[in-house]
Order: structure tokens, then sequence, then C-alpha cells
């Protein structure tokens, strides 16, 4: 297990990972559809959220499908066998474009979240997630490298705190979870991942 995994390692998530376990599900495997939906009903995944920021801006995108269909960051489901940062680094380059070494994820929280609503049938069910949440700052290089897939995303804008505020609605209770976030953020006394 690389040292930025060991279980005392701070600011991370703790992985544990037996030598034995040699599976390692292929990342481009997925289980058949209604199999997929049974499970959902069933079991609660884990997801990786990533938060990206520039020079105290944060990144919102509108996504534009289920589970979330509105204001949300980064982010999906964890593939059985990955460690929590090969996660974030692999969602981080196939919804972004990014390659970010893994010393740069700095973990913010965990989150659960029961959505309403899931893109599998029968969508009405939703789905349960963890959300591992992760801060990224990005270097004044990678910003303009960014290109999030539009087929997940319909649209993305860089906000200030206060802008983000605006376009959430407080009544709302995901966008309770993403106004919590953003404060989070800014408590943290990170200054490359505050945002104003």
């Amino acid at each position: 297990m690389p040292l930025s995994e060991q279980p005392n390692s701070p600011g991370q998530v703790p992985h544990y990972h037996e030598p034995e376990r040699t599976y390692q599900a292929d990342l481009d495997a997925r289980l058949p559809t209604e199999v997929f939906s049974q499970a959902l009903d069933h079991l609660v995944i884990t997801c990786v959220d990533l938060v990206f920021t520039h020079q105290c801006q944060v990144l919102l995108a509108k996504r534009c499908t289920y589970p979330q269909k509105s204001w949300w960051v980064i982010g999906g489901r964890m593939i059985a066998g990955e460690s929590p940062l090969q996660a974030a680094q692999r969602k981080a380059k196939e919804e972004a474009g990014l390659a970010i070494a893994t010393d740069r994820f700095q973990f913010v929280g965990v989150y659960s979240t029961c959505f309403a609503h899931r893109q599998q049938a029968p969508q009405d069910r939703g789905l349960h997630s963890l959300n591992l949440t992760y801060l990224v700052a990005l270097t004044d290089s990678e910003r303009p490298l960014l290109c999030l897939d539009p087929k997940e995303y319909q649209e993305w804008q860089w906000y200030s705190h206060r802008e983000a505020t605006l376009q959430l609605k407080a009544s709302q209770v995901m966008d309770q979870l993403l106004l919590s976030l953003l404060d989070r953020i800014n408590s943290m006394g990170s200054t490359s991942g505050k945002i104003s």
C-alpha cells in the first residue's frame, strides 16, 4: 500500500488491502443493468467526489444524468479493489481529463446521500451512496485543460463562494449538502483551496 494511504496518514481515508486479495474488477466491466438495479435497491454504494478549486473559486457542474440532475461536483462510484485515492485519480481523468498525483487530493469528509432518483430503472427507487469527498486545488496550467464529459455534464462554471451560494437553493436537500461542503472547505484553513 502506498505511504499516502497508510491507515495513520493524516487527512486521508484509511485503506487496508490484504495482499492475498488479488482480484481487481475490470474498470470497463459492468454488471448487467437488471442485476445492478437490484443491487442499488439493497446496497449502499461508495462514490468519490472531487471539489476542484482555483484562485478562490470552486467548480460546480450541472449534471445531465441522475441521481443528481442539477449542480454538483465531479465524481462517481468506486470500483471493487480500488483504494479511495486510486478512484479519485481515475475520476479526475475520466470526468475532467486531468492527471493528478495522489498527494494532491485533500480529504474533506464522508457524506451519506439518499437520492430520490437514479439513472437505472426503476428510476424512482433512487439510490443511497457514501461519498468520499476530496479537495483538489488546480494549478494555472491545469485549469484550461479541464474538460468535462458532455454525456455527464451539460454545463460547468467557476464560482466564488458567494456566487455559488446564489446558484444553490437552501430549500433543496442536496444543495444544502453542497452549501455545507463549501463552508467546510473554507473552514479547513488551506489557502490553496479556500473560496471567497
